[in-house]
Parts: C-alpha cells; structure tokens; sequence
C-alpha cells in the first residue's frame, strides 16, 4: 500500500485538477452560450438570402452569366475545414479526422484550414493543405475576410472548381456531428434551405409562392453580383459561428466529465488515505504493546 504521505499529495493534485477544470468548464459554458446565440440569430438572416439565391440560379441559364452560377466538372474540389485552435474539447477534432479521412480521399481536393488542430491533422494525412487561418473566439466578419478573399480568389482562377466547408454542428448540447456545406458553385440550394428550415422548426405548411415576375434594379448583373459574394460571405461566417459554438459546447462537457472524474478519484484516494492511517495507527498499537509484553 502506498504511504500516506504519497496520498496525500496526490490527493491535493486532483484537487488542484478539479479546480482548473471547473474554472474552465464555466468559462466555456459563459462563451457557449453567447456563441449559440449569435448563431441562432442569425438563421433567419442567411435563410432569407439562400432563397433569393436559389431563385437567381434558377434564372441564371436563361438571364445571366456568373462563375459562381456555373456548372464545371469537378477536377479539383475545394474544402474549407474549420477545426478549434485548441484541445480539451473531447472528440470534437477526431470526428472531423475522420470524416475527412473517409469521404475527401480521393487526391484531388484542396484544402484550407481554420484552426491549429485542422491543420495540423490535415498536415499528418498529407493532404494538400493550401494555406491556413486562425480566428479568435469572438468570431467577426472582418477576420474571415482573407478566408473568403483566398477561396473566392481560388474559385476564379481555376484552382478550385467547388467548395465545400467542413465543421462540426450540434445536434443538441450532448451530441455533436461532421457536416459539410457547399458553397461554391451556388447550384441546388434546396438541400440547404430545407436542412435551415428544420432546425428553425419552420413549416411550409400555409407557404404561399408568389408567381409574379420580378423586377431587378438597376440590373440583374448587379444584383446577381452583390448578392453572390454576399452569401458567399454569409455561408462562411455562419459556419464558423456554428462550428465555434459547437467547440464551446464540446469543451463545456469535457471539462465536465474531467471535474466529475478528479472528484471520483479524489473520493477513492480519501477512502485509500484512510485505510493507509488505520493500518499505520494499527502498527504502532501492535509495536507499542509487543514492547510493553517483552
């Protein structure tokens, strides 16, 4: 059995332990709850978008011509993966592992990272990793800026010929999974929509289409132009938003289950140190009287 000195001092480093983790576990549960409800805020917004750019692609074979509204043959398929720049968020980071592992493994996918554990895995499965970007924990849209200019940059060069993003979203506070969101070329958006409008609850039960032909002003390019590279915008810094609140979320629980865990084993030791005192109090005893008997 160990001695009780030696228990006692493990006991006080659980102890130490626990505290850091409690501390750290409401400093995630204080930025979780600001980052969920940015997030949500602003589904109404990127809904409201996704739709009036659906129906601009629906109108772009017959009215106009935009690189993002264009069909290509996928040679070279972009991913943006957005990872957290720190550990001690549970399985977070191994569930995007895995799925890149899995579905973005068949060489001609070029990847871009936010976050040092995004690219730091993407760099241990040599992948070609084409530039990476770190944000801080209170996501602005001026820090995805260079992001968004490097992808749309890629996208009309040629370097790319879609993109996708890749980032882990919540179910609910205790389940967390790996989606991915096209976002370049801006086709097929009912998938989108429709995925928005489920976790809003919106039914399209009492949704009335209005078959009037719109007017654009002053033009369609121009709209078409503008309101593009605003979703482009919007569908990045949403993502990010979710994928951050997400990271605080997981990490709220797995300092948790540390802080339960450190109190477990330092009941566990208490009952240890205990013992070890009882059997230390009764060797004296039986010493004590073995010298007393001779």
């Amino acid at each position: 059995m160990k001695g009780v000195r030696e228990i006692k001092r493990r006991m006080q480093a659980v102890k130490n332990t626990a505290k850091i983790t409690h501390a750290m576990q409401l400093v995630a549960s204080s930025k979780m709850k600001k980052a969920q409800r940015i997030a949500v805020s602003g589904r109404q917004y990127i809904l409201a978008l996704s739709e009036i750019v659906a129906c601009l692609a629906r109108l772009n074979e017959k009215l106009i011509k935009h690189p993002f509204f264009e069909k290509r043959e996928i040679k070279h398929r972009g991913v943006l993966v957005i990872g957290t720049e720190k550990g001690l968020c549970g399985s977070l980071n191994q569930g995007l592992v895995k799925k890149i592992a899995t579905d973005y493994a068949t060489g001609n996918e070029k990847f871009v990272t936010i976050g040092k554990k995004a690219t730091q895995f993407i760099s241990k499965l040599h992948r070609n990793l084409l530039a990476d970007f770190s944000v801080s924990d209170r996501v602005e849209l001026c820090e995805l800026r260079p992001v968004i200019e490097f992808l749309k940059g890629a996208y009309l060069g040629g370097g790319m010929d879609s993109v996708e993003i890749v980032y882990s979203r919540s179910v609910n506070p205790l389940v967390h999974e790996q989606v991915s969101n096209r976002v370049l070329p801006m086709l097929n958006l009912t998938e989108e929509i429709n995925s928005l409008k489920r976790r809003m609850k919106i039914s399209e039960e009492g949704v009335v289409i209005d078959p009037k032909e719109m007017i654009f002003e002053p033009n369609v390019q121009a709209i078409v132009d503008k309101l593009s590279q605003m979703f482009l915008s919007q569908s990045i810094f949403r993502d990010v938003l979710e994928a951050k609140a997400t990271e605080h979320s997981a990490r709220m629980f797995a300092m948790k289950n540390a802080t339960d865990n450190a109190d477990s084993l330092s009941k566990s030791l208490a009952m240890e140190h205990n013992k070890a005192r009882q059997t230390k109090i009764t060797n004296e005893i039986i010493e004590i009287a073995a010298a007393a008997t001779g």
